[in-house]
């Protein structure tokens, strides 16, 4: 019948979202972020059970594509904050383009770092959660442009001062960069990518650090040697001495037994939730924060075995004198390997001046008991039921592994200034007319 429309004719419609942010590998090897294509809306009719009706929606390409490749090597600063000189950042921001000739108004690179805590002084407050801070903007395209189909590409460079501090992310708080492109279409949505960065910090190895500590009111001291940086990956050597183990007297000797060796390495973190300026008024005023602390072990052992103990020796005087009744020797040597646990989620030392700092403590702790004996006969020994629990404890560096790097200016060509002198001349060459046979 005219202006009905049969059961079988339906009407249909069918729409898809705009696709994702995906990451893609070039072919130079090169990382990159690509931004997905969007998908137009498509409406069709089906007739019955028509193979029109399971046809799928026809996706329209998206005008622009952003990718971000980066061409320098990792974000590493070498050396300490005082006396980095930084890390180069280079890359390239390539704008494909997918039709014939697209008006844009503008393309724009920044680069942000960001702090964020985890226990905010608003729980839903962003702005208590998230400080931003940009450390450089470039406006590739400050003009409109008509840009033409194809691939092009605006390179960008920024020189990461070494004072900044390292990529973390810990129980309490978190540390990251990323870069982020823009770009501004005449009459379409604006355009953003976003890609994080990585940034480290290395030191380098130095001499092995040397601690003595003395436990009174004992004579036993302690002589411990530890590598001046540690890494989180791999083991670390530690030698341990413990001197003044016996105190002979006249007739009788007391000695010290070790028991027990425990270590572990502890992290502290320290980071300020700073107020915005709308919830300034719980924590007293602007600019102020709430102090957060946290503390975990690791990497821990016990050792119960392995050491060695010498209970001769010719003896020194207790109180310094030559004529003391009772003279100390004795000592007990060990090394063992220690290590941080590589599931326990560690960080590396960093301190930013948004109030986050990471560092670290080795512990040593030593459980020793005392025994007596008399001299003419040392194998008659008995506990005098004493023991005292021995407890060192030294800061250490937690550092990236700095392998074959060097630092960005360490790779430039020598300047003139910098070249040798050259090899002596000969004032005077004379031709030789002797004999050659030989």
């Amino acid at each position: 019948m005219p202006g009905v429309i049969p059961p079988s004719l339906t009407l249909g419609r069918s729409s898809s979202s705009r696709g994702p942010w995906t990451a893609v590998e070039s072919h130079s090897g090169m990382n990159m972020i690509r931004r997905g294509s969007a998908e137009r809306e498509h409406n069709f009719l089906s007739f019955g059970k028509s193979p029109l009706s399971n046809r799928p929606a026809v996706a329209a390409p998206c005008p622009v594509d952003l990718e971000i490749v980066i061409e320098s090597p990792p974000l590493v600063l070498y050396g300490p904050p005082a006396t980095s000189t930084g890390a180069l950042l280079s890359g390239q921001l390539i704008v494909t383009v997918n039709e014939r000739g697209l008006r844009m108004d503008g393309i724009s690179v920044v680069l942000q770092a960001f702090s964020t805590t985890k226990k905010p002084v608003h729980k839903d407050c962003p702005d208590c959660a998230t400080t931003l801070s940009d450390l450089l903007r470039i406006e590739l395209l400050k003009e409109p442009t008509t840009l033409k189909e194809g691939r092009h590409p605006f390179p960008f460079s920024y020189l990461l001062p070494g004072h900044l501090p390292a990529t973390s992310a810990c129980k309490l708080a978190a540390i990251g960069y990323r870069l982020s492109a823009s770009a501004n279409v005449a009459d379409r949505p604006r355009l953003r990518l976003e890609r994080p960065l990585s940034v480290q910090r290395a030191l380098a190895p130095g001499n092995d650090r040397s601690s003595t500590r003395i436990f009174p009111p004992t004579k036993l001291s302690a002589h411990v040697i530890l590598p001046s940086v540690i890494y989180p990956i791999g083991e670390f050597p530690v030698r341990l001495r413990l001197d003044g183990i016996v105190a002979r007297g006249r007739e009788t000797q007391t000695r010290w037994r070790l028991r027990k060796v425990k270590w572990r390495i502890d992290q502290h973190v320290k980071t300020i939730s700073p107020a915005c300026a709308k919830h300034a008024h719980k924590v007293s005023g602007d600019g102020k924060g709430v102090l957060h602390q946290d503390t975990r072990i690791i990497g821990q052992r016990e050792i119960r075995s392995g050491w060695k103990t010498d209970y001769g020796g010719n003896g020194r005087p207790a109180d310094g004198h030559a004529n003391a009744d009772v003279a100390v020797d004795g000592q007990i040597e060990m090394e063992f390997q220690a290590a941080i646990n590589p599931d326990a989620n560690q960080v590396c030392d960093v301190e930013s001046a948004a109030g986050t700092a990471v560092t670290h403590n080795f512990v040593l702790e030593l459980l020793v008991s005392e025994d007596f004996c008399p001299n003419k006969n040392t194998k008659l020994i008995t506990p005098t039921g004493a023991a005292r629990m021995l407890r060192l404890i030294f800061k250490v560096m937690v550092t990236a592994h700095r392998g074959l790097g060097i630092s960005w200016d360490q790779e430039q060509p020598p300047m003139y200034s910098d070249v040798p002198p050259s090899p002596p001349h000969y004032t005077q060459i004379e031709d030789y007319l002797g004999n050659l046979e030989f």
